[in-house]
């Protein structure tokens, strides 16, 4: 897969195009088409990740106009996935810093929630009618009553701003993930599992999150709980390679990995707050170096 994208421009090309198309159908796969994109912006530079970036987003505006719809959700779709991932991995690849880049992850998102609230001051109204298409399919899922489920989709509309920055953050760090162990693969065979167990997000950042932490508990202010969401999406990444580097360093089975993605899968939204606590104070008590001490 990886020797095919970098093969040459067409290859590269058809696998932008077929795993945006295939993303289409089952949405998760979304992080194939962005890792391809993070690669080449990687490899060749972020002109050329623009490049693809608009070709799968030109996919997205023929697959619209054909089911109907308009073309301009498409494109805004597709900017709003893609140019976020060749901002960061440019950012990667000129930094090499994955904690300068996962703060710059922050950064956007925390933007991209201001500028949305300031675009539309009543975010709610603006997602009700989003999911008010999902109705049919969510009543088929849970056989809720027609005003349990109103309520439901009123409750979740006030907090999908948050949701969906806090996701697409989650997708576009883990798309760069892959895009750099492909890109390891390739040219640096083993070289990504030790940058990855090193990911680290820093004291500042760290201490901004507590800031808001305490604001968001002290005022309750749904725009900041927003963003403390965003916060802990990114700093689950410190959580997991923390997680990744004491396995390594105390030279446990891989069965304990295997287990957390497990629960991972079993528990995702209490196990991404756990990690992200767990990432959050090792900015302060760097447990890699006291495992490493110990031993």
């Amino acid at each position: 897969m990886v020797s095919f994208i970098m093969a040459g421009r067409i290859q590269a090309a058809i696998f932008v195009v077929l795993s945006t198309l295939i993303s289409l159908l089952l949405p998760p796969l979304v992080v194939f088409s962005n890792a391809a994109i993070a690669l080449i912006t990687l490899r060749k530079g972020w002109q050329q990740g623009i490049l693809y970036a608009l070709l799968a987003t030109i996919t997205l505006v023929i697959v619209s106009l054909l089911l109907k719809q308009q073309a301009s959700s498409g494109f805004v779709a597709g900017l709003a996935t893609w140019l976020p991932v060749v901002l960061i991995a440019s950012a990667l690849a000129m930094t090499k810093s994955w904690s300068k880049t996962l703060q710059l992850t922050l950064l956007i998102s925390v933007a991209g929630v201001l500028f949305f609230h300031l675009m539309h001051p009543d975010a709610a109204a603006f997602w009700e009618p989003v999911l008010q298409k999902m109705k049919p399919m969510l009543q088929q899922a849970y056989q809720l009553s027609d005003s349990k489920l109103d309520e439901t989709i009123n409750n979740a509309a006030a907090w999908m701003t948050g949701t969906f920055a806090a996701a697409l953050a989650i997708i576009t760090i883990l798309s760069l993930i892959i895009a750099r162990n492909w890109q390891a693969r390739l040219y640096n065979p083993g070289g990504f599992g030790e940058e990855f167990r090193q990911i680290a997000i820093g004291k500042q950042a760290s201490i901004a999150f507590l800031v808001g932490i305490t604001l968001a508990v002290i005022t309750a202010n749904q725009l900041i709980i927003e963003l403390i969401m965003i916060g802990v999406a990114v700093f689950m990444f410190q959580g997991l390679s923390l997680a990744h580097s004491i396995v390594k360093q105390r030279g446990m089975s891989i069965r304990w990995l295997i287990g957390l993605y497990v629960l991972m899968f079993l528990l995702l939204i209490q196990m991404i707050v756990l990690l992200a606590t767990f990432g959050l104070v090792d900015n302060f008590a760097d447990f890699r170096r006291r495992v490493a001490n110990k031993n």
